[in-house]
């Protein structure tokens, strides 16, 4: 296990979401440093390389066989994660994978296997749980702040929808996959799950869940909502309540429309959780160096992403589905 002060750790896909991780762990992430970077499209490789002084290739197995490197950050289109966490682990290199794992859970399961039995530690980029608003509602919670939870409620909307790429995959994996993680992480195990979308549309979804402990959620979704980024959620327990993501809203009333909102609002993830995309990676940096272990790990992406799979599949039959040990049948 490396014990190096600083990780030395690399980003491999450099899209918008690989650019800034890049960004942050070169100028904000305490306790690691940029070592390389890569993509395969060389101009981009080159350019983001140049940016920070740092070795640039297009090839994976080039930068996973770097000798001073002890994790990787895995960026990449969606549909290339499981094949490349496997790929690292044969390296022999700590993983950091952005969400979802993948598109199949199968795959993903059998990636998390190949990073188990090399020894490599590996982690999903999750990043409401290490944004402070969503860790003082999971805080409350377990303090007893509200008592019993009875209701978990959550509303993630962008403004506008992802420009069209290969790899993203549906509204469930891509976007409620964030959702049903932090539902997990927060209220516990999901049992029963009811899913819509609009007139069979992707730009909006509805999901209704059942926790083990007998609490209630509800997500509502929305990729096109025009007026900004939101990620608000709200626990509803026997003893109070408790919400984020209302900051900088100016009266009870608000219209939102147009792009403009009675309110200050951000305008996408990457401003609203700002904080978290530095803070999984200083967790990460730790995990690389050998001094923790993921507080977020594949098992946990497998589970959200196999919520996801039941997800799709109830509003595809327009029925509730119950869960049990990874698959699903009709109520």
């Amino acid at each position: 296990m490396p014990t190096a002060r600083e990780a030395r750790l690399a980003v491999a896909g450099l899209g918008r979401i690989g650019r800034l991780h890049a960004s942050n762990v070169a100028t904000r992430v305490s306790g690691a440093r940029l070592s390389a970077v890569a993509d395969p499209v060389e101009p981009l490789a080159r350019n983001v390389g140049a940016r920070h002084g740092v070795p640039w290739t297009t090839s994976l197995d080039e930068l996973l066989g770097g000798p001073a490197l002890d994790g990787v950050v895995i960026a990449a289109p969606s549909t290339a994660h499981a094949e490349l966490v496997a790929r690292a682990a044969a390296a022999g290199r700590h993983v950091f994978c952005e969400k979802p794992l993948g598109l199949d859970a199968d795959d993903c399961s059998a990636a998390v296997t190949a990073a188990a039995a090399a020894g490599i530690a590996l982690q999903v980029g999750f990043q409401r749980r290490f944004d402070p608003d969503w860790q003082g509602l999971k805080g409350a919670l377990d303090a007893g702040s509200i008592g019993a939870l009875d209701v978990f409620r959550c509303s993630h909307r962008n403004a506008q929808p992802p420009r069209p790429r290969a790899g993203l995959g549906d509204v469930f994996v891509d976007v409620a996959v964030h959702d049903l993680d932090a539902a997990r992480w927060i209220a516990g195990e999901v049992v029963e799950v009811s899913a819509a979308t609009r007139a069979g549309e992707e730009a909006a979804a509805v999901l209704s869940l059942r926790f083990e402990s007998g609490a209630l959620g509800v997500v509502d979704i929305h990729r096109n909502a025009g007026y900004g980024f939101e990620c608000s959620a709200e626990l509803v327990g026997s003893g109070g309540t408790i919400r984020c993501g209302y900051a900088g809203r100016k009266g009870d009333v608000e219209l939102l429309r147009d792009g403009a909102a009675t309110a200050a609002l951000v305008q996408d993830h990457a401003e609203r959780h700002a904080a978290a995309y530095v803070a999984e990676l200083e967790h990460f940096a730790t995990v690389a160096a050998g001094r923790a272990q993921p507080c977020v790990g594949g098992a946990d992406a497998v589970a959200a992403l196999r919520l996801a799979d039941v997800a799709r599949r109830s509003a595809a039959i327009g029925a509730p589905l119950a869960v049990h040990e990874e698959t699903a049948r009709a109520i």
